[in-house]
Formats: structure tokens, sequence, C-alpha cells
């Protein structure tokens, strides 16, 4: 009498698709190559969420050792092949899927060549025609060993039929192609798009905010030919906007969304329009520095007036000036602590009485020899004058990447002079910081006032 081993065997292939169906592509690939009965039977087909990668064609690993001998030839070669095998594979796959909808289509092919346009525009017929719910269209190079250049021609235009068909689809990603019509009037469910190094026109921007009422979540990066970014459609949900290295924006933003909780913006300083934002809570600014703007004027104090309510924020030092933030709760500053931008962290905490966690990751900062900084706010001596009142509501801070430089000390000696209810320090050294410097600042630090007699600082 024979004992069967395999439990897996006596499964019904019915029971098998319904375990499919829950599971992404790639593991439903691996779970049929594990019986052949299952993958010749292409049991796999009936996977709803469908998401491959060229990179994932092109042996990663193997390539970069070719790269490491200086066999360049051999690496755009097996790139080549590998892309060629990704295409043609998700060529057949997606003409043969059996699911009668989809959850979520991802592709990312880098698009070199017209000959894969009808390919691809039946591709997004198809998986339309299944009703796909979350749809990301990537035609940037994703090779981690060599990289293509991100312009290029030709371009990938989306088809007539992604905009006729488009009524199920929340969650679009697209990236580096055309919007060619750029009607969204049928996407009536749509509540997430990002849209990605994509030529994008004042008249797209508001084709798309006037026909998705449910949008919640709007993601712009590396968008070019925009010269503003405008939306004031009030009865708009949108809760999450992020606008990232964007060109040019030369008119700055307009907005008018109450229900706005989450704004990002990384670029160069631009004119901020911003009115009716009472639910704002989050604001990531990422500022190029700019030299155009001293750090006391009417002009500064403009650009940062919209987001004084917010409770948590997240700035580069470069930007700081003069601007009060007295809901600020949760503060993370990016900074390389130069000597110019010390004056303008104090003010920013000044300004900011009742924040209970600060978050400081210094770094590498951007040398710029022609930059003078016109005016500080404040003098060193008036650093130490203060009454010890200033952050009677900080609790925690986070220090990460210290070195031992005099404005990093200066900056933490501050904090506890003027911090009654700090409870704890924890100071991260840099790597690649010198020991004797780090040790002479760690003496200092723990020899200075402290405000706070239960404060405890943690050295790693």
């Amino acid at each position: 009498m024979t004992t069967n081993t395999d439990p897996l065997s006596d499964f019904h292939d019915d029971l098998i698709i319904v375990i499919i169906t829950f599971l992404p592509f790639i593991d439903a690939y691996r779970l049929c190559m594990s019986k052949k009965k299952w993958y010749d039977r292409s049991l796999w087909l009936h996977c709803r969420s469908f998401e491959l990668h060229e990179a994932s064609f092109m042996m990663p690993d193997s390539r970069q050792y070719w790269l490491s001998i200086g066999r360049r030839t051999q690496v755009m070669y097996m790139k080549r092949i590998g892309r060629l095998k990704y295409f043609h594979f998700v060529d057949r796959a997606v003409r043969r899927l059996a699911s009668e909808f989809l959850t979520k289509f991802s592709f990312r092919l880098y698009y070199s060549s017209n000959i894969y346009r009808q390919n691809i525009d039946k591709w997004i017929e198809i998986v339309l025609e299944k009703s796909v719910q979350e749809l990301s269209l990537d035609f940037s190079d994703g090779d981690p060993v060599v990289p293509q250049p991100t312009i290029r021609n030709p371009q990938y235009v989306l088809p007539h039929c992604f905009y006729e068909q488009g009524m199920c689809i929340r969650v679009l990603n697209i990236n580096s192609c055309g919007l060619g019509l750029c009607n969204f009037v049928n996407f009536i469910q749509l509540t997430s798009l990002a849209l990605t190094r994509v030529r994008l026109s004042w008249a797209a921007m508001e084709n798309i905010a006037h026909n998705c009422p449910f949008l919640e979540t709007l993601s712009l990066v590396e968008c070019y030919r925009i010269f503003k970014v405008e939306i004031t459609l009030r009865t708009l949900g949108l809760r999450k906007l992020i606008v990232r290295h964007c060109q040019s924006l030369s008119l700055g933003i307009e907005l008018w969304l109450p229900r706005l909780q989450y704004f990002e913006y990384a670029g160069k300083m631009v004119p901020f329009d911003m009115r009716g934002m009472d639910d704002l809570e989050v604001v990531v600014l990422d500022y190029r520095l700019d030299t155009r703007y001293s750090y006391n004027g009417d002009d500064i104090e403009s650009l940062f007036n919209p987001f004084s309510d917010a409770r948590i924020l997240q700035v580069s030092t470069s930007a700081l000036k003069l601007f009060q933030f007295w809901q600020l709760e949760h503060l993370t500053l990016n900074t390389g602590l130069e000597r110019f931008e010390l004056a303008a962290i104090i003010c920013l905490l000044i300004s900011s009485p009742n924040i209970t966690t600060l978050a400081i990751s210094t770094g590498a900062i951007m040398h710029t020899p022609d930059f003078r900084p016109n005016y500080f706010p404040l003098s060193r001596g008036e650093i130490w004058t203060t009454n010890g009142s200033i952050l009677d509501h900080l609790e925690c801070v986070q220090f990460e990447g210290f070195t031992g430089k005099i404005c990093e000390i200066d900056l933490v000696k501050f904090l506890l002079r003027n911090s009654r209810s700090i409870k704890e320090l924890n100071i991260k050294q840099l790597i690649r910081a010198t020991s004797s410097v780090t040790s002479e600042a760690f003496k200092e630090i723990n020899q200075a006032v402290a405000a706070s007699g239960g404060v405890v600082i943690n050295w790693s």
C-alpha cells in the first residue's frame, strides 16, 4: 500500500484557481511551477493582480559582474535580450488572462521603439475590458545596472481606448509617456492619480480636477511644460497633494482645497496662493538654495503664511526665514548645519513654541560660494540670553549625522538650555566623523547647562 506524500496533488483545479485569484502574479506563477499539471493547464493566468517589470528578466547580478570586468558590450547585449524576453512573455500572458476582472495591472517597459505600440495598445484595451481597478503604466528604464536617459524619443502616447474605458479605474500611475487626448471625463471612480515625467498643461490639470470628483491623492513628479498648478475647485475632496521637481512652475501654485490634509513640495521657490486650508496638518517643503530672497522680507513671509496652521512640518533649512508656526507639534529638519543656517533654525524654533518632537538629520549641502546671507535675525549673544521658556513643550530630540562641529554643538546646547520638558536627547554619530572631534563635543554637551533636570542624553 502506497502513501501519498504530496497532499497538493489531491487539490482540485477549481480550488487552486480560487487560491490563485488571491495571489500576486509572481506568486501565482511560482505556485503553478511547483506542479507540472497546473503549469500545463496555465492556471496561473487566473491571477487577478498582474505586476511584472522588465528588470526581473535582465539578470542584474550577472550583468553587474560583466560590467565590473569592463565587458559593457556583453552587459548591453544581455539587457536587450532580457527586454525582448520580457516583452514576449507579457504579450502572451496578457492576451491569455483568464480572470473576468483584474484588481491590479502594473508593468514597466522602457519604450525605445514604436514597434511596441500596437502590442501595448492591445494590453491596455484587454485590461480595461476586465474592469481593472489599479493601473500602473511605467515606460521609464528600470535597469539598476546601466539605466537609459530619461528624456528620449519616440514616446508612447496613451490610446483613445484608455480614456473611453477608464470608468472602473480607482488608482492610476503614469510614468514617462504622453497623455494624448487627456480627457478624464469617464474616470468617475478615480481616487489616486500619480503623474511622473509627463508633459502637463494647464488645460490637462483643469480637466483632471473637474472630471474626477472623488480624487483624494494627486502626485506630480518631474512633470514639465507646466507653468502653474491651479486647483481652485472647492468641491473637490483632495486630501493629499505632492508636487516635486516640476518644470517650470514660473507662475507658482494656486490652491483652494478645504479638505487638503497633506501638502508636499520640492523644487525652487515659487509663489503660493492658498486659501481655505483649514484641514491642513502635514507640510513637507524641500526648497533649493535660492539667493534671491533675503532673510527678512514680505516675499518670504508670503511664501510660508499659508502653512502657519500646520501641525507637522518637514523643511529644508536653506529655506528657513521669518514665519510663525503656532500649531506645529512635530518638526523634521534636513540640514547641512552650516554657519548661515543656525540663525534660521533658531528663528524657526522660537516661532514654533508648541513642538513636542524634533528630528534633525545633517548631511552634505550644496556649496554656493556666491551665497552671502544678508540678514541674521539673532546674533550669537542673543541666542544665549533667552529665558528658558521658549520650548516648554519639547520632549524628545533625535539628532542623526552628528560630526561635532561648532554649529551642531551650539544647536544642541540651545535645545538643552531652552527646553524645560525635554526627557530624551538621542545623538547618532556620523560613521565617517573624526573620533577625537566628536569625543570633545560629547564632553562639552554633557557638561552643558540643561533647563530640564530629568533629560537623558543617549549617544550612538
